[in-house]
């Protein structure tokens, strides 16, 4: 290709995604920014200026489904026709419009990382459809790609009300074929399963997209994913696709359980089991401090089913037959708070940084880690905030933290998502149930503006974010918040502490 200052070509000023940051562009293609967060870059259509030279390009180098997968993730940008080939073993078969929307189910995929590590949900997904034929699970992505093409207002594809139908009509297919898979005897399948798992997940994704009450991801993961995950064991988690699965999904369910505050299987021993040995061996340099923090997290949401089931006793039981189980769970909640303090230690204070994580994805998963780690500090001690006085009333003191810390924390989570949200590509997903708990803990009028701000971009993409908006109006209208709008000192060192 014949390129130079005379080609005919506008300069780029700043591609969609950095322009919707608001951040700096590098102006190459693809830039700095959009490389660094594994999404596609897109520049806007240029206007060339008047010139008879002439811009040759290479012939032979277009991709095509044999080379396509050689190009997957470099951060180049695709057609959807290029993208969606990777995706399935014969795109022929499929009509333009499926092909478009398989390419902005990978524009979905790349913008929402689940882990905060570099691989993506989607390179397994790629290779189940691309190797077995479950057409449950080829709706599955083609719903969530055109609700997805409906939300960024996408040229290449049919009109919105169009748009939403065919989303609709492969979910709903999607949800037949599924039935039909589990309800039909057959041999054991690990593909089958495995694809059977994806499915109950990127249904559930669906539902968070397009679905405001959360009602429905709330079936999808806990009578699907975690029924199926649950279903499947731990020993077949140690290795292989199903062991990628559940490096995907954990984070799902320990979210799920502490906004619910219901109990989960990955607590049971053999669970609690495995996440603790998966992380060594070949796998070993997998291993992030947020796989540590999570089993942490599990363990509280533990606490709190406990916790509950005890304060329902009180009425029935007398004080001295409560008193040694209260001691035991004050004795376990002050075990936790030792551990989240020394996980905290070991990996977040500067003296101590982690010199084996791999440095391409510290920044996006240390910090979706320490906005996990105020969050479920919080939580561990509004367990008990919220009934002190009946632990007071039987004479034991549980582990809570003063209100100073506790805004603290509220601030770091505020801080954090919105960086967060601004700069790297871990999805917006995993921000709502830390900023749910901010909200709740927030005392003063800029607080609940801003968590009510992070949310409400949260929900342009998913719209279950306006069942956390209504939760937390109800709470801020049970109590008499301070009304300052002044932002404490303690923010700013919030922001300058990030990496």
């Amino acid at each position: 290709m014949f390129v130079g200052p005379f080609d005919g070509r506008k300069k780029r000023s700043r591609c969609q995604a950095c322009s919707t940051s608001h951040l700096k562009c590098s102006g190459q293609f693809p830039c700095t920014n959009c490389e660094r967060r594994h999404i596609t870059c897109i520049f806007g259509p240029t206007t060339p200026r008047k010139s008879s030279n002439i811009i040759l390009v290479e012939r032979g180098l277009q991709k095509t489904p044999a080379t396509f997968k050689l190009h997957v993730g470099t951060g180049k940008k695709q057609s959807p026709s290029s993208s969606a080939s990777s995706l399935v073993s014969s795109p022929s078969r499929l009509a333009d419009n499926a092909l478009s929307y398989l390419y902005y189910f990978d524009v979905f995929a790349k913008r929402n990382n689940f882990t905060g590590k570099q691989h993506l949900f989607a390179d397994e997904v790629k290779q189940l459809s691309g190797l077995h034929s479950h057409p449950y699970l080829m709706d599955a992505m083609l719903s969530i790609g055109a609700i997805q093409a409906v939300k960024l207002n996408a040229p290449d594809v049919p009109p919105r009300n169009e748009c939403l139908t065919t989303a609709l009509e492969h979910y709903s297919k999607s949800i037949i074929g599924l039935r039909d898979a589990i309800n039909s005897p057959r041999k054991r399948d690990d593909s089958r399963q495995n694809t059977v798992l994806w499915t109950t997940l990127l249904l559930g994704l669906f539902e968070l997209i397009n679905d405001e009450t959360g009602n429905g991801w709330q079936q999808h993961m806990t009578h699907g994913t975690a029924k199926a995950l649950e279903a499947s064991g731990p020993i077949t988690c140690r290795a292989g696709p199903s062991r990628k699965f559940f490096v995907q999904a954990r984070i799902f369910e320990v979210s799920r359980t502490i906004l619910e505050n219901e109990s989960t299987f990955l607590t049971q021993p053999e669970w609690m089991d495995l996440s603790r040995q998966m992380w060594t061996g070949e796998h070993g340099d997998e291993w992030h401090p947020l796989d540590s923090l999570l089993d942490i997290m599990v363990t509280v949401s533990k606490l709190r089913v406990r916790t509950a089931k005890f304060i329902e006793m009180q009425d029935e039981c007398a004080n001295e037959e409560l008193a040694p189980r209260g001691t035991s769970i004050c004795s376990d909640a002050c075990t936790l708070k030792e551990a989240l303090g020394s996980w905290y230690a070991s990996y977040v204070q500067p003296k101590n940084k982690l010199a084996t994580c791999n440095m391409a994805e510290e920044n996006d998963g240390m910090l979706l880690a320490r906005v996990f780690f105020a969050a479920i500090s919080i939580y561990l001690s509004g367990i008990f905030d919220y009934e002190i006085t009946n632990w007071h009333n039987i004479g034991l003191i549980p582990p809570t933290l003063d209100e100073e810390t506790v805004q603290m924390h509220t601030n770091t989570i505020l801080g954090l998502s919105n960086v967060a949200l601004d700069t790297t590509n871990l999805s917006p997903l995993l921000f709502l149930f830390p900023l749910r708990i901010a909200g709740a803990r927030s005392r003063t009028r800029w607080q609940r503006d801003w968590v009510a701000k992070l949310v409400t971009r949260i929900g342009n993409g998913f719209a279950v974010a306006a069942a956390i908006s209504t939760e937390l109006s109800h709470v801020w209208e049970m109590f008499s918040l301070a009304e300052t709008h002044d932002k404490p000192e303690e923010l700013e060192m919030t922001y300058d502490n990030v990496f």
